[in-house]
């Protein structure tokens, strides 16, 4: 995990430059910064709400609500877990009755949108608080190159929670059984393109009703990043003209072979996320682009002869290329009207520093944190998958994060749509490359929205 936290250093990077964001707080204190023993402060009578989106993770916050309503018997606890939480708090910002903290995915209110409005406040006074061993401040045991994610103007305004690592997934067994190997190079990846395709089955599938994450964030992002760096690294500063570069040229140019050969699976186009990853565990194609949260996910479906297998390479040119990971994960941020500021305190102190609340939510969400040496103490509550792909983070590839669809939430929706399209035929390359260009350049001459520098 050691080494999670050294590749992450181009995160940081990326979020460290980020500006122009006007916000006024008011951030209440959480008062010392000193050692706070479990139940010291007094919390009779008062009510802590939460609200937390249905996703990948489950309800991982209710282990953690229940270890602070046993250190304060005295608390009351609102907590939501609702699948339509970004229309519960725009409602409740609205009202000005906000929820004292809320996780909603990022597709319903992307994290600079957020901030840039005003209605969460800074989060630093509650990172300097001790751990629950008093042995350190929690910023002193957390991944911080992460957590410049959602830090503006020297604030910071988001709890990364958990790590979501990401890439292609194959059935192991599957593989042994039918002698397939698993590809290091793009030839090698097309050669089982060709042993699947006599096996009957395809090489690739991906959740094509949800085009704006699955096949962009966890295939097409990483294979521009691995085919071409600095295609990619000019994506993220809306440099227009690298759409119709060689770069990009090569990155579409291995999407038509895989889509022209006939590797593609293209029933997965018109399927949501369950049914593309039960046609996946029937074996209808080999690599299905997702999150280290698949396992725990479809955790009732898997068949007995399912070995659930890591593919650590994003679709490079040779063996040995610099291979790259999206690595995202599940974040939080505290209401600028809360009156519970010390209260949230308490939270994240349990969530981060306390033995049986991190055991008791990666219980339920089976994914690694942003914690310095998580795997080394938390390893064994970690599912065999996620344990493969954190080695291949560790061994052979590096983390990115794709900071431009954070910056401008319109990129992946019509990117996924591209992709769709280019996938299902109805585009040609020419066509692809075109309309990304059109696209990027739409962004970059628009004058009402706030540019970032990306430098990693």
């Amino acid at each position: 995990m050691k080494r999670v936290i050294v590749l992450l250093l181009c995160i940081a990077m990326v979020f460290a430059l980020v500006a122009g964001c006007d916000n006024k707080e008011t951030t209440q204190t959480t008062g010392t910064t000193g050692t706070t023993a479990p139940g010291e402060k007094d919390f009779s009578g008062r009510t802590f709400e939460t609200l937390l989106s249905v996703g990948g993770g489950g309800n991982y916050w209710e282990p953690v609500l229940a270890r602070l309503q046993e250190l304060y018997p005295g608390l009351t606890i609102n907590h939501s877990y609702e699948s339509s939480a970004g229309d519960i708090l725009r409602t409740r910002v609205l009202a000005n009755n906000a929820p004292d903290i809320f996780n909603i995915n990022s597709g319903e209110l992307p994290p600079y949108e957020a901030i840039s409005q005003g209605i969460v406040q800074p989060i630093d006074d509650i990172l300097k608080l001790k751990t629950m061993d008093d042995s350190s401040t929690l910023e002193d045991i957390l991944d911080m190159s992460i957590f410049t994610l959602g830090e503006v103007d020297g604030k910071h305004y988001i709890f990364h929670e958990m790590l979501y690592l990401s890439g292609l997934w194959y059935d192991e067994n599957y593989f042994k059984t039918n002698n397939l190997t698993v590809p290091e190079s793009w030839e090698d990846m097309m050669e089982l393109g060709e042993q699947a395709d006599a096996l009957g089955v395809d090489l690739f599938g991906f959740c094509g009703m949800m085009s704006h994450e699955y096949p962009t964030n966890y295939w097409w992002w990483p294979m521009v990043a691995t085919t071409d760096y600095a295609t990619y690294a000019a994506l993220q500063n809306l440099d227009y003209e690298a759409f119709k570069g060689d770069g990009m040229q090569k990155v579409v140019d291995k999407m038509l072979e895989i889509r022209d050969k006939g590797y593609f699976n293209e029933a997965t186009l018109g399927l949501g996320n369950a049914e593309t990853q039960m046609s996946h565990i029937a074996h209808d194609f080999l690599l299905l682009p997702c999150g280290s949260w698949l396992e725990a996910e479809m955790a009732d479906a898997w068949t007995d002869d399912w070995e659930l297998g890591y593919l650590p390479y994003s679709t490079g040119t040779n063996a040995g290329d610099d291979q790259y990971m999206l690595v995202i994960g599940l974040a939080s941020m505290i209401s600028k009207t809360t009156e519970n500021y010390d209260i949230a305190g308490e939270f994240y102190r349990l969530f981060y520093s306390d033995e049986a609340s991190i055991r008791g939510a990666v219980g339920v969400h089976h994914n690694a944190m942003a914690v310095d040496g998580f795997a080394d103490k938390y390893g064994d509550l970690l599912d065999p998958s996620v344990k493969k792909i954190v080695g291949a983070l560790n061994e052979k590839m590096t983390g990115i994060n794709n900071p431009a669809n954070r910056w401008y939430p319109t990129i992946n929706p019509e990117i996924g749509n591209m992709i769709v399209g280019l996938m299902g035929g109805t585009l040609t390359g020419e066509e692809f490359m075109q309309r990304g260009f059109d696209l990027f350049k739409g962004l970059a001459d628009d004058t009402e929205i706030t540019k970032y520098t990306f430098s990693g």
